[in-house]
């Protein structure tokens, strides 16, 4: 008896869809030179975003003079509200600290997030929120970045 091989082609699962891509940038204090930080975050995310062959520019936002410790800031608000209403893919952010300064608050958004699909990707830790064994490390981070936020509110009320 000849046995018979058959052979299978594997199906290419790969997505060609284009990612709709916004980033988040901060700066808490107004002055000349963060100002300038701001618009290099600005620039640097929409040049990124539009080289990317795969992705779609969805905007980047960018609170200016507000700390990271306090929700109300509109462009973050007004980001989450875009990826609630399915308009963008993936958020792009360099760090902790620019994302959020207070850690229930940057677990809370990156889970709301996560559960809608969407990453955030922290650029300087090189963390991808959409994994959830990523959790840990957003708390460790996050946390971090919280002290830091405190130890410097402590440093300034005692100058």
């Amino acid at each position: 008896m000849a046995k018979t091989v058959r052979r299978i082609e594997a199906k290419s699962a790969v997505d060609t869809a284009r990612k709709r891509v916004a980033a988040y940038a901060r700066v808490s204090m107004e002055t000349d030179r963060l100002e300038h930080s701001l618009s290099r975050q600005i620039s640097y995310y929409s040049d990124l975003i539009q080289r990317h062959p795969g992705w779609e520019y969805a905007g980047v936002f960018a609170d200016n003079g507000i700390s990271g410790t306090s929700t109300n800031r509109p462009e973050f608000q007004r980001m989450i509200a875009e990826c609630e209403a399915g308009h963008i893919d993936i958020i792009l952010t360099k760090s902790f600290s620019r994302f959020a300064r207070n850690t229930v608050d940057t677990l809370n958004f990156t889970r709301e997030l996560r559960g809608l699909g969407i990453p955030v990707i922290f650029e300087e830790q090189n963390i991808n929120s959409i994994y959830p064994e990523s959790e840990f490390l957003i708390t460790l981070h996050g946390a971090f970045a919280q002290a830091e936020s405190e130890s410097t509110s402590s440093r300034v009320s005692w100058g």
